[in-house]
């Protein structure tokens, strides 16, 4: 966003993550997930954000670590509270915002990392 024009520029830094998607929300205005790993993903562990955006910034909503780093995140189609996430140990994650423990299930179908996942393909799942 630019300053410029009046619009005001909002971040959230979390210490020892570095961001590497965000979506945000078809159902919830100003509600954005964000896909975060330590060490610019190349060891530790990842944590998805839930984050929700008012007139005074961005609020954690909820936030959910897993044990490598998360490198893609997308909103289910067909459910409010569903996400989708993949990660460095080569597994999918679902992910309920309604409830504050996770994930729901996890996919583990790939023998390397997965670094970016198919809208269409995520949604198909959920």
């Amino acid at each position: 966003m630019n300053g410029a024009r009046g619009g005001a520029v909002r971040t959230l830094r979390v210490p020892g993550r570095h961001g590497y998607a965000a979506e945000f929300s078809p159902y919830l205005p100003g509600r954005l997930a964000c896909a975060a790993a330590q060490h610019y993903g190349i060891a530790g562990c990842g944590t998805l954000l839930i984050l929700d955006q008012n007139e005074s910034g961005l609020r954690l909503f909820r936030s959910f670590d897993w044990n490598d780093g998360l490198f893609d995140v997308t909103w289910s189609e067909n459910n409010e509270h569903i996400l989708v996430t993949c990660s460095g140990d080569g597994s999918l994650q679902l992910w309920d915002t309604a409830k504050a423990t996770g994930p729901l299930q996890v996919y583990k179908e790939h023998t390397q990392e997965v670094g970016r996942q198919s809208p269409q393909t995520a949604g198909s799942c959920v």
